[in-house]
């Protein structure tokens, strides 16, 4: 059974235009009704919220090539039903980690969060880093299988059984909001 600690975080990752054709290996209505009952669950127990935003990538070299690039603004915009509340935590960043080049982890940590639970896009990078780095920050993560997605069914399948129960739990959104209850 999943335990939340007393201050966990629903951080939504890269849930925005750019990214929304991405999620394949959870299907984008799945994922937006996933992630809509995480943020009730969240709003109603009065838990802190995080939205994380692509603005484009970092100056190194990839495959995609070398320097950096940035997206457009339409395609920073939040996914459609999605909102920043005025209590709740948004950051921009051109990387794959939620906290890289950001302030994420000092405002968490200024709400005395200690556990994050992760949902979003896409699960192979965003989530995956951020996951990789909250756990390096010394937090409990929670990658909620169900509510997160990826372009790559086979490449999300094993994230979810080889590299996340490494670094995190792994639990479907009914087990968070049952947790969510119980807290």
């Amino acid at each position: 059974m999943l335990t939340l600690d007393p201050k966990a975080a629903l951080v939504v990752v890269d849930l925005q235009a750019l990214t929304v054709g991405n999620a394949v290996a959870v299907p984008l209505g799945q994922l937006r009704e996933r992630v809509a009952e995480l943020l009730a669950g969240f709003r109603e127990a009065g838990g802190v919220i995080a939205f994380a935003i692509s603005t484009g990538t970092p100056p190194g070299r990839s495959a995609a090539g070398a320097g950096g690039r940035v997206w457009p603004d339409a395609l920073l915009e939040l996914d459609e039903g999605l909102a920043v509340g005025s209590d709740e935590i948004q950051v921009s960043r051109a990387a794959l980690s939620a906290f890289a080049g950001t302030d994420l982890d000092e405002q968490l940590r200024a709400e005395g969060v200690t556990q994050l639970v992760l949902a979003g896009l896409a699960t192979t990078f965003g989530i995956e880093s951020t996951a990789r780095a909250a756990y390096d920050l010394g937090y409990n993560v929670t990658v909620v299988a169900d509510a997160v997605s990826d372009p790559r069914p086979a490449a999300h399948e094993h994230s979810l059984a080889n590299v996340f129960p490494a670094l995190a739990e792994v639990a479907s959104s009914a087990e968070v909001l049952d947790a969510l209850r119980a807290t």
